[in-house]
């Protein structure tokens, strides 16, 4: 036992030695899915064909938001979102993520957002796009607030269907389709045509998610292809990738498509669409089975994700002649030239930049996921191999906004569609030349963020102490006031429903960033078990004064914290204690993620609840108090045993484990 003479209220850093956290997690990962059929009930325009004149006349197959939830031992919680529709802007997708943290308290970065871009799907985000009538725009925008709500519900079901789960990783191979862009002799764009010299991405990467057991719960997939087979038709349909779906649901529980870098890419076509769109399903399904019977590569944690907006270089002009020019240039797009003539009109400056959003998720030193914005064309699968090394990367395009083709160099020297620039309403032209340097270096950045990350994870956290309190045979309270009857127990302090230790107020420095660790060896008495009973606590039940908890909510522990502005918010996390013995608690607040999690004896419990934590209240005055939260008509009163409070900055795993051990009776 660590004895304590007062309560120490300066920082103190301690540095802990490496060493590697063990988990009682028979698997690295939980994964959990969610689904939501968001096939329009009524008759709504469609998306990809300027040439439609009318709403759609029927369904296909179904439309689906589907969502796969994860979650290491470390507590590290990532969702990956697909969505069968053409287009989504940033804009729509921060409405859908915030509507998602909302359920489920995940930030931003561990979101992950990717559309199918089928053709045969309604025209969200595309009000003003196309010429429908006044009743068809109506009719859209209710139909995308439902389809927002419908994403936030598929998210949240994957994150309440947490499950054990074994990842592993194969890549195969497509051949269904051919790159688009007809060249001529002298390499200039000549239209979409098949072009067997040109490069596509024909790799199909393959997650696949099994039960410790070995069944399989569910497998992610993908694909650089468009989702065009069945052309301007005028029913509702997830294209190739919905009946791959279909064939693949016919034997695994859940089957998840991902976009790759298709933007140069369509696959073989004919006259009967119908079956062609059956035909490519039926090919994909059975390379993805195939993958999957071979063997595959083990997929470990810790997962690590980041999220970052990028500023994308635009193509700029001196003049307004320069933007006229643009008409008769290889970028030539009457749309954009018209958009930024009339920003100029009224006065307003060209953008320079477009802010594109990147995410990367980092598996271990097993698997890379890169989520790139846009319609990306294939070369960017090569570009970012040769940028990041050797490893294992699965490059997704079509993620967190589509407004704009996304082309390399090379394909803006040959012109064309791809280079058409952006098809949204924004303030952006065309993507500039150095639009290309700048994504592979921020790619390759967040990746070695993410793999440092990884290799610090196992590094238990620098310690700071904020205040820490332990039982003194000599001093009893330790320099804390005794409100009623604070006897010595076998060990600690015995709280008996009505008493409790008070002391002045706990400097954080620097909360915002260090985040929190409450802390103690606590013993409850049955009747400790019901209510909820505080074990250490700056709290007043006013919003104000509020900031942060640690306590048994029937038995389970729940901490909280309190920003000052929005009142309490905590989770209470799903596994009860047993009473008459002593166990180490342990619960942080990490600023980073907003996360919250408890520790039981060392070890990660096995949920994390809802995770809200929106900051703490650093002018909060009120005193510290152990035992309970002391709060007129309202106590919360601890029964039972209380022993060596520590509150501190944020730790990891790792770090919680050695506090564990260290302070071991």
């Amino acid at each position: 036992m660590i004895q304590q003479t007062t309560l120490r209220l300066a920082v103190a850093a301690v540095l802990f030695q490496l060493s590697v956290s063990t988990f009682a997690a028979e698997t690295d990962f939980q994964v959990g899915f969610g689904r939501k059929k968001i096939t329009p009930t009524e008759s709504l325009w469609m998306s990809g064909y300027a040439g439609r004149r009318q709403g759609s006349t029927g369904v296909l197959d179904d439309l689906y938001a589907q969502a796969v939830a994860i979650r290491d031992r470390s507590g590290t919680r990532a969702l990956l979102l697909r969505i069968d529709v053409c287009t989504l802007h940033d804009a729509t997708i921060t409405q859908i993520c915030e509507l998602i943290k909302q359920r489920t308290g995940l930030m931003r970065r561990e979101m992950l957002v990717n559309v199918s871009h089928s053709h045969s799907g309604p025209a969200v985000d595309e009000l003003y796009h196309y010429p429908m009538t006044t009743t068809h725009r109506e009719k859209l925008a209710a139909y995308m607030e439902r389809l927002k709500a419908l994403c936030a519900d598929a998210a949240a079901d994957a994150l309440n269907d947490l499950q054990p789960a074994v990842l592993e990783f194969g890549t195969g191979e497509a051949n269904f389709f051919h790159n688009r862009r007809g060249l001529d002799a002298n390499g200039r764009y000549t239209g979409m045509l098949a072009n067997p010299d040109n490069h596509a991405d024909r790799d199909v990467p393959v997650l696949r998610i099994s039960n410790p057991d070995g069944s399989v719960r569910g497998v992610v997939f993908g694909v650089a292809c468009h989702n065009v087979t069945l052309g301007a038709n005028y029913e509702f349909s997830g294209d190739y990738a919905g009946q791959t779906r279909i064939q693949l649901e016919q034997e695994i529980p859940h089957a998840l498509f991902v976009t790759g870098c298709g933007a140069d890419a369509n696959p073989h076509r004919g006259a009967n669409g119908h079956e062609l769109v059956r035909q490519h399903g039926v090919t994909l399904a059975k390379e993805v089975k195939r993958v999957m019977a071979q063997p595959m590569k083990s997929v470990r944690g810790p997962l690590k994700t980041v999220f970052r907006y990028v500023d994308l270089p635009l193509v700029t002009f001196s003049s307004r002649a320069d933007v006229e020019q643009m008409r008769r240039g290889p970028f030539a797009d009457f749309g954009n030239v018209n958009k930024l003539l009339a920003i100029l009109d009224r006065g307003a400056q060209l953008s320079a930049t477009y802010s594109a959003p990147f995410a990367v998720w980092q598996f271990g030193n097993d698997l890379t996921l890169v989520g790139l914005p846009e319609e990306t064309v294939s070369e960017y699968v090569p570009l970012l191999n040769n940028a990041v090394g050797k490893r294992t990367l699965w490059t997704a395009g079509y993620c967190n906004d589509v407004s704009s083709y996304l082309p390399t160099v090379r394909i803006m020297d040959q012109g064309g569609y791809e280079t058409r620039g952006f098809i949204a309403d924004t303030q952006a032209g065309w993507y500039a030349r150095e639009a290309e340097k700048t994504l592979v270096e921020a790619v390759a950045q967040m990746v070695d963020e993410v793999d440092r990350e990884v290799a610090d994870h196992s590094k238990p956290t620098p310690v700071e102490t904020f205040a820490e309190w332990g039982f003194e045979p000599d001093l009893p309270h330790s320099g804390l006031k005794a409100i009623g009857d604070v006897p010595r127990g076998e060990r600690g302090l015995r709280f008996d429903g009505d008493s409790y230790l008070e002391g002045p107020p706990v400097a954080l420095p620097e909360v915002e960033t260090k985040g929190l660790t409450m802390a103690a060896w606590i013993k409850p008495d049955l009747a400790g078990m019901q209510g909820n009973r505080m074990i250490v606590c700056q709290w007043a039940n006013a919003i104000g004064s509020d900031r942060f908890g640690l306590s048994l909510n029937n038995g389970k522990p729940s901490l909280g914290v309190g920003d000052g502005v929005t009142g309490e918010q905590g989770f209470t996390c799903g596994q009860t204690l047993s009473a008459e013995r002593w166990t180490f608690v342990a619960a942080t607040w990490e600023p980073s993620t907003r996360r919250y999690s408890v520790y039981i004896d060392g070890k990660l419990t096995s949920t994390t609840g809802m995770q809200t934590g929106s900051g703490i209240n650093t002018a909060s005055k009120t005193t510290l108090k152990i035992g309970a939260q002391a709060t007129p008509n309202n106590p919360r009163n601890f029964i039972g045993l209380i022993d060596d409070v520590w509150i501190g900055n944020a730790l990891n795993p790792a770090a919680i484990e050695k506090l564990y051990e260290s302070r071991s009776k």
